[in-house]
């Protein structure tokens, strides 16, 4: 019943009892007046005291009767209050319960995010590192990998599970008894699970290499459960670490095995090699070629030595290049004329192979010793004994050996333009006959004669692109064609029957006004023979086509020698040589 439905029970109940009472108190007080006195007065006198009677009886009923409903009101209301004040703080508590339950989902989404963050992350990181991990379930025979195992094994992936026989299936037979031997070890014995292995992918068939590590996870009774593993593809690792082992035992030039190895392979010769053979190479002129031609074509000189070694030893031998143009072979388990079988066949090949290229001519000096002992003191000294032999013959033979590189060095030139042999004949004739008009004698016209011949025989060490550029040259084009001077005073200062002609060679560019190279020598510091080969040389050059300009006339040239008299060349010289030419044409 409800607070306004009880207050209007409780004024009907009390109303009600009202009108019983009064109409009792009306009924019964008038007979009970009439039984006590019949007169009027009394009866007045009655009526006033039961009147008052009435309302004192009526008052004390309706104060009770108000009393015990406004008790019941107060009560009510305190109880009214009092679960209102439940319902507030349940209210509270419940607000207070909200809250909190709304921060855990906000903390809940906000881990469910790092957690997707962090996934991201490992699988990034995974692909990054070509890392996948896998899980093998022992009770329920089931495989479970990660997206980038399945992308290692190039596996298309529908689900993350996957039956053990498909990615075993893709492993090369020769690897897959070790597989199986690590897994059977991990999980019968607790062996250490470590493998390298190749695969096959299933996507394209391409040979991969892969590493994987595994551990493995026990149930409560100490019984295999599960295998947790992680896999990598090492391919371009294995690769790397090959090439770096590679370099690490061979000569970058020549392919060959550098000293490293080979003074590690002398210290490994153990006491069951009944002899070796040891054979010291060297190339000879190859600080020529580098200076001459460059480095490119010493290097491709290294590269023929090197060849020619290779087909000449037998395949168990080892070829070491030991120093910039020394080699040296052990032959193991061999006789003594096998050692000089090589030696000849070694020989014969530079043979063969000078006969069919040109133009520097392969020479390698050789000293071959014999071991009967395998003692690393022995072994050391025979080193040592091939070494001395390889130098002797080295100076038997470094004479001639120049002196046919040089010749065959001018060949080229000779061969690289078509007027130069006519240049060099005129030249030589024009020279000739300035040194005779001027008085100079025999043993130095022969030299300057002999000079004018080789005065250009550094042009062998320049590009063609620059010697017959049709245009002018450029600044860095003209810095490098400087350098035939130079190259040439190596090349004969190299031989022998050059050697005394090599300043002239460094010096035929100097200009009588300082301003030539590589020295800037200034007029009479000039050598007599540069100042004379200077002046017929640029005679000669004008009378012919260059790639650059035409032919001039004889006119044309004598106006030019005499614009640059005193500037590029010796006045002096100038008049004779005109005088000269005056008197030819």
């Amino acid at each position: 019943m409800d607070m306004k439905n009880k207050y209007k029970y409780e004024l009907t109940r009390i109303c009600l009892i009202y009108l019983v009472l009064g109409s009792i108190w009306i009924l019964f007080s008038d007979r009970l007046a009439g039984l006590l006195s019949d007169n009027t007065e009394t009866l007045t006198i009655i009526s006033t005291y039961k009147g008052w009677f009435y309302v004192i009886i009526t008052a004390l009923i309706l104060y009770y009767l108000l009393e015990k409903s406004f008790s019941k009101i107060e009560l009510a209301e305190a109880q009214i209050l009092q679960n209102h004040q439940e319902l507030t703080a349940a209210h509270q508590e419940l607000e207070a319960t909200n809250e909190e339950i709304s921060q855990q989902y906000d903390e809940l989404k906000s881990y469910m995010n790092l957690l997707r963050i962090n996934q991201d992350r490992s699988y990034r990181a995974q692909a990054l590192a070509h890392v996948g991990n896998w899980e093998l379930d022992l009770e329920n025979k089931t495989m479970w990998a990660s997206t980038e195992a399945f992308k290692i094994y190039g596996i298309e992936q529908d689900t993350s599970y996957i039956p053990l026989e498909r990615p075993q299936e893709l492993v090369h037979k020769e690897d897959r008894p070790l597989l199986d031997s690590a897994l059977y070890l991990l999980i019968h014995h607790e062996g250490k699970y470590d493998v390298i292995y190749r695969i096959n992918r299933e996507v394209d068939g391409i040979e991969r290499i892969i590493h994987s590590v595994a551990i493995l996870e026990q149930n409560s009774e100490g019984k295999p459960r599960k295998i947790l593993g992680v896999i990598r593809d090492i391919t371009e690792q294995h690769m790397a670490d090959k090439q770096i082992r590679y370099f690490a035992e061979h000569d970058a030039v020549t392919g060959l095995y550098n000293r490293r190895f080979f003074e590690e392979e002398i210290l490994k010769i153990n006491k069951e090699t009944k002899a070796i053979g040891i054979l010291v190479c060297d190339v000879d002129g190859l600080k020529l070629v580098n200076d001459t031609l460059g480095h490119q074509e010493g290097d491709k000189y290294l590269i023929s030595c090197a060849q020619i070694l290779n087909k000449s030893c037998p395949i168990n031998s080892v070829i070491a290049r030991i120093g910039g143009d020394e080699f040296a072979i052990i032959l193991k388990d061999v006789k003594e004329d096998e050692i000089n079988q090589v030696y000849i066949t070694i020989q014969k090949r530079v043979e063969k192979y000078n006969r069919q290229t040109l133009p520097i001519p392969l020479s390698i000096s050789i000293g071959i010793t014999y071991c009967h002992s395998c003692d690393p003191n022995k072994i050391s000294q025979a080193l040592k004994e091939a070494e001395e032999k390889m130098y002797f013959n080295k100076l038997l033979q470094s004479q001639s050996t120049r002196s046919r590189t040089v010749d065959l060095l001018m060949k080229t030139l000779e061969a690289r333009d078509y007027i130069t042999e006519g240049h060099t004949d005129r030249l030589q004739k024009m020279v000739e006959e300035i040194a005779v008009r001027i008085g100079m004698s025999e043993p130095e016209i022969s030299k300057l004669i002999l000079f004018a011949r080789f005065h250009d025989i550094g042009k062998v060490g320049i590009r063609d692109a620059i010697l017959f550029k049709p245009g002018k040259l450029d600044k860095d084009e003209f810095e490098e064609m400087k350098k035939h001077s130079e190259i040439g005073f190596r090349i004969a200062n190299s031989s022998p029957d050059l050697a005394y002609i090599s300043d002239f060679v460094l010096k035929h560019h100097e200009w009588w006004n300082g301003e030539g190279y590589p020295l800037g020598l200034v007029g009479k510091e000039i050598p007599l023979e540069c100042r004379i080969l200077s002046i017929a040389d640029a005679y000669d050059s004008m009378s012919n086509d260059r790639p650059y300009r035409k032919a001039m006339n004889y006119s044309e040239r004598i106006e030019e020698l005499h614009r640059f008299s005193g500037v590029q060349f010796d006045p002096c010289l100038v008049s004779v040589f005109t005088e000269m030419m005056g008197e030819i044409c």
